[in-house]
């Protein structure tokens, strides 16, 4: 097996588990809050506190967290991609 079919094998495999991980990623309020505060200590400005919260979790950093994965799955995807296409173009050169 070549080094393009091993690194496609393991980006496509990275990238399902960075989409399954963004499918079920949730921040908590608490979580969040500890974010808020963070940011706003580098910045010596004063936290955001506001926030809206379903079945126990934040919405906009768990939206923000699951954007994350998911777009580290698709480049990962793209990775994998990427290699089949390169392995194949030169395979019949």
């Amino acid at each position: 097996m070549d080094i393009l079919a091993t690194i496609s094998i393991a980006s496509g495999l990275a990238s399902a588990a960075a989409w399954i991980y963004a499918s079920h990623v949730k921040v908590s309020r608490d979580k969040a809050l500890s974010q808020r505060h963070r940011a706003a200590e580098k910045t010596s400005s004063t936290p955001d506190l506001s926030g809206v919260t379903f079945d126990g979790w934040e919405v906009r950093e768990t939206l923000a967290a699951q954007s994350k994965w998911n777009s580290i799955g698709a480049v990962l995807a793209a990775l994998a991609v990427l290699c089949q296409a390169v392995s194949q173009a030169t395979a019949h050169v």
